[in-house]
């Protein structure tokens, strides 16, 4: 399994800490289960399945049964170098799954030589209204719809964390005090994934997402991480590779049928 692959799978695994989530390990794969019908809450990861082709089937199918029996569809089903079978893609198209656009798997050895900039405007989330003002630059960035998905994410960071090695880590930048970009850190099993990266609309172009990630990455050095993981769209995958991001993986993302 690549860097990324490993991270991301560690890193959807805070999904569980969801009130009714499952996060399910087996052999041949992990799933998530959030029991909410939101893709990016469900997952399928890791898939490894092996046997005839009858066999193979029908663990497609009594993964995806499972996840429906859990309110957890539409679900991702993530597709990458270490996924057997090879075909797996074509399998999930028969069974009526949409193929998303494809993210990168990208890695970053710390402690960083680049990317050194003022961090006087970023902030790390502290209390309920950093929370509130960093999830509402995610719902301007990534402009969620109107289905859940702001009150479900605001209910997983919402949860508490014991301890002070908190594995959730969130930053925002401000702009003439106004919050527009963000970035998140998300740390589990010697893992440091970077996620959440965004700016609202009206403040792109400016480096500030770029600014957001920088600072992550500087809570990750400072616990002693030595490699930085994330996975990148293609508009992503350039501004990430001037940081010093190199590629990794390419993850296909199929996702399943309400």
């Amino acid at each position: 399994m690549t860097a990324s692959e490993a991270a991301l799978e560690a890193a959807l695994a805070i999904i569980g800490r969801l009130p009714g989530a499952e996060v399910h390990v087996a052999p041949d794969a992990t799933w998530v289960a959030s029991g909410r019908p939101i893709d990016s809450l469900n997952h399928v990861l890791r898939a490894g399945l092996g046997g005839s082709d009858v066999t193979i089937e029908a663990r497609i199918d009594a993964i995806d049964f499972a996840l429906r029996e859990r309110d957890s569809v539409p679900a991702t089903w993530w597709i990458g170098p270490s996924t057997a079978p090879g075909d797996l893609a074509s399998r999930l198209a028969g069974r009526g799954f949409v193929e998303a656009e494809p993210e990168y798997g990208m890695v970053l050895d710390l402690p960083m030589a680049d990317g050194a900039m003022n961090q006087d405007d970023v902030e790390v989330v502290a209390d309920d209204a950093g929370l509130d003002a960093f999830l509402g630059v995610m719902a301007g960035a990534y402009d969620w719809p109107g289905d859940g998905r702001s009150t479900a994410w605001a209910e997983l960071y919402q949860q508490p964390e014991v301890g002070l090695d908190r594995a959730i880590r969130h930053v925002i930048v401000r702009q003439d005090s106004r919050p527009v970009a963000c970035a998140s850190l998300f740390a589990g099993d010697g893992h440091a994934f970077v996620t959440n990266v965004g700016t609202i609309p009206e403040a792109r172009g400016r480096g500030l997402g770029t600014q957001a990630t920088v600072a992550v990455l500087g809570i990750a050095a400072s616990r002693g991480a030595g490699q930085a993981t994330l996975t990148a769209s293609r508009m992503g995958r350039g501004v990430y590779a001037r940081i010093g991001f190199r590629d990794d993986a390419l993850l296909q993302r199929w996702i399943s049928p309400a």
